[in-house]
């Protein structure tokens, strides 16, 4: 049994990708979210006070 490419649906694309993408989601990205957060809120304060001193 051959199949070429036209018989090929997107029944078959990747049905696992959700159940690969929630752990993702939800375990892994917000480690590098909130440490980009923390470092943009830290240059903003850094700003502030040397932009405060006389």
């Amino acid at each position: 049994m051959e199949t070429d490419i036209t018989q090929l649906t997107g029944a078959y694309a990747a049905p696992w990708l959700p159940w690969i993408m929630i752990p993702m989601v939800f375990y892994i990205l917000p480690f590098p979210v909130m440490a980009l957060i923390f470092l943009w809120i830290e240059r903003e304060a850094e700003t502030e006070s040397i932009e405060e001193e006389p």
